[in-house]
C-alpha cells in the first residue's frame, strides 16, 4: 500500500506532549535522584525524631500514670483524661527566650506534627491551608507519588498550579476547578476510599503516643531540652526538603514539556516528531499506542480501500492491543 507523510493535528500533538511528559519523568536525572534521596532522608529523620518525642512525652506523662488513668476511665465513664496524639507542642526549658513576630520575648516553642498531612512549617493549623507549597498536603503527595501516578492521579497538581500562577496577583486565581478536582481525588485515594489502604491512618498509627489532658496540643505544651528541640526541627527541615526537591524536579519537567509544546506547534509532520525523538540528546521512545494510531492514518486510500473501509463499519473495531500488534508487524515487515 502506498505510504504518505502523516500530518499532525491538535489531538495528535496533545497525545505526543503528554507522552513526552511520561518520558521526561522516566529519566534518571540529578533532580529526580535528589528528590528520591530526600524522601529516604525524610523517613529516617521522622523515625529518629519520633524516638526523641517518645522519650520527651513519656517523661512528661509517665506510662504508669497513663495506665492508672486508663483503668479509671474503664471503671468510670465520666472520666476522660487520657488519649493518644500524633502532634505535640514542645517548649524549650534550658535556653533563652526568643523574639516573636511582635518583637516580644517568648518561650522557644513550636508545634511538631508526625501526621502524614500535618504541618511542615511548625505552625499550628497550616495543614488546613489551600494546598500550596507551604501546606502539609504536598508532603504525602511527594511521599506516595508513584502510587498516585500509577492509578492516574496527579500528585504534582499544586506545583503545576503555583507555576501557572507565579505572575498572578488576584486572590481569585486559586478558584481552579481542575486543581480542586485533583486535590479531592488525591485525598480520596489517601483516605483509602478507592478500595486501597487508608494511608493517612496507616502512617499516623506508627507515630502515636499517650498523652494526659483533654485539650488540644497547644493547651498542653510539653517541656523539652534545646537539644531535643533541635532534633524536632531537623525533622521539619527534612520534610520541607522533600517538598522542595519534589518541586524542583517537577519544575524542570514542566519546563521541558512546555518547550516541546511550543516547538511541536511549528511541526506539521509526524516524521519531524520522530526525528526529534530519536535525537541522541532526547532518546524518547514514543508510546506504541500513538505509533499504532499513526499506522492507521498513514495510508493513501484507494477505491478498494474505501470500499473495504465502508464494509468494515459494522464489524468489530480493532482493540488497542491489536493496533499495537499491527504496528509491530508493520515495523517487522519494513525491516
Amino acid at each position: 500500500m502506498e505510504q504518505k507523510e502523516i500530518r499532525l493535528n491538535a489531538n495528535k500533538r496533545k497525545s505526543l506532549v503528554k507522552d513526552y511528559r511520561r518520558h521526561c519523568e522516566s529519566l534518571n536525572t540529578s533532580k529526580k535522584e535528589e528528590f528520591k534521596q530526600a524522601r529516604e532522608e525524610a523517613k529516617d529523620s521522622i523515625a529518629s525524631a519520633f524516638e526523641t518525642a517518645t522519650e520527651v512525652v513519656q517523661r512528661r506523662f509517665p506510662l504508669e500514670d497513663v495506665a492508672t488513668l486508663q483503668q479509671l476511665q474503664a471503671k468510670h465513664n465520666t472520666i476522660n483524661a487520657v488519649g493518644t496524639d500524633s502532634c505535640f507542642s514542645f517548649t524549650v526549658t534550658d535556653a533563652p527566650k526568643v523574639l516573636d513576630h511582635h518583637n516580644d520575648e517568648v518561650e522557644k516553642s513550636k508545634h511538631f506534627s508526625f501526621e502524614l498531612d500535618g504541618s511542615i512549617t511548625g505552625e499550628y493549623g497550616s495543614r488546613y491551608g489551600s494546598g500550596s507549597s507551604n501546606n502539609g498536603k504536598n508532603f504525602p503527595y511527594a511521599m506516595y507519588r508513584e502510587d498516585m501516578k500509577a492509578i492516574g492521579l496527579n500528585p504534582d497538581c499544586n506545583i503545576e498550579h503555583d507555576l501557572k500562577n507565579q505572575d498572578v496577583t488576584e486572590v481569585r486565581h486559586n478558584n481552579n476547578p481542575y486543581l480542586s478536582q485533583c486535590r479531592n481525588d488525591n485525598d480520596y485515594f489517601l483516605n483509602g476510599k478507592t478500595g486501597g489502604a487508608n494511608l493517612y491512618n496507616d502512617w499516623n498509627s506508627n507515630y502515636v503516643l499517650h498523652v494526659i489532658g483533654t485539650g488540644g496540643c497547644r493547651s498542653r505544651s510539653i517541656p523539652c531540652s534545646d537539644l531535643e528541640f533541635q532534633k524536632f526541627e531537623m525533622m521539619i527541615q527534612a520534610k520541607q526538603s522533600l517538598v522542595t526537591k519534589h518541586t524542583k524536579w517537577i519544575e524542570s519537567i514542566v519546563a521541558k514539556v512546555n518547550r516541546l509544546d511550543q516547538g511541536i506547534k511549528s511541526m506539521t509532520k509526524f516524521s519531524q516528531v520522530e526525528k526529534f525523538a530519536s535525537h541522541p540528546k532526547v532518546n524518547w521512545k514514543i508510546d506504541e499506542e500513538i505509533l499504532a494510531d499513526k499506522i492507521g492514518m498513514d495510508i493513501v486510500v484507494s477505491i478498494d480501500d474505501l470500499a473495504d473501509a465502508i464494509d468494515n463499519i459494522d464489524k468489530p473495531q480493532a482493540t488497542r492491543e491489536e493496533k499495537i500488534l499491527a504496528y509491530r508487524e508493520a515495523m517487522r515487515m519494513a525491516n
